[in-house]
């Protein structure tokens, strides 16, 4: 027999689906920003990141964390300096990580000057900066905006489908 969802629950469940679509939303963010960018660099098309769907995941996660902290913050140049520091911090941690996993760099900055092992460098930091106050500032806000339009259906269907298709990207790659 089913039981009917408290509707305490029911928020929870509404709120963890807006997280799910914000991540996603982040993650496509940070693949668009890297495919222009690397095009632009490269002069050719260059898709980035390592899942076959348009997603750069360590956004997502990185702009929820952000958002976790910074939320209420109003100064810029706080958002700014934090940004940097915690993103170029993650960006640096998850190099480790997924040279392990995949047993192969993802990014490299060597060209780039004043980089650490060409795993991070200065000029990509002060970039993910802008982007941490393009957060806090612009990017939450739309994204808040169409998640508070959809209906409770909407969102668990999103959600549900969006994270069906990440588990079966990352179980083609395995």
């Amino acid at each position: 027999m089913l039981q009917r969802v408290r509707p305490g629950m029911k928020r929870r469940i509404d709120w963890l689906c807006t997280i799910v679509i914000e991540f996603i939303f982040y993650s496509f963010i940070g693949w668009t920003y890297e495919t222009i960018l690397t095009s632009i660099v490269w002069g050719r098309f260059a898709e980035r990141g390592w899942l076959h769907l348009p997603l750069c995941p360590i956004y997502g996660f990185c702009g929820l964390a952000i958002l976790l902290v910074l939320h209420k913050v109003k100064s810029v140049p706080l958002i700014f300096l934090f940004g940097t520091l915690f993103t170029t911090a993650a960006e640096l941690a998850a190099s480790y990580i997924l040279e392990f996993f995949l047993d192969k760099p993802l990014w490299d900055y060597d060209s780039w000057a004043l980089n650490f092992d060409g795993r991070i460098a200065l000029g990509s930091s002060l970039i993910f900066g802008v982007l941490c106050v393009l957060l806090v500032k612009s990017f939450h806000t739309a994204a808040k905006y169409a998640t508070d339009k959809m209906s409770s259906t909407a969102k668990r269907v999103t959600a549900a489908v969006m994270l069906g298709a990440i588990a079966v990207d990352v179980l083609i790659l395995l």
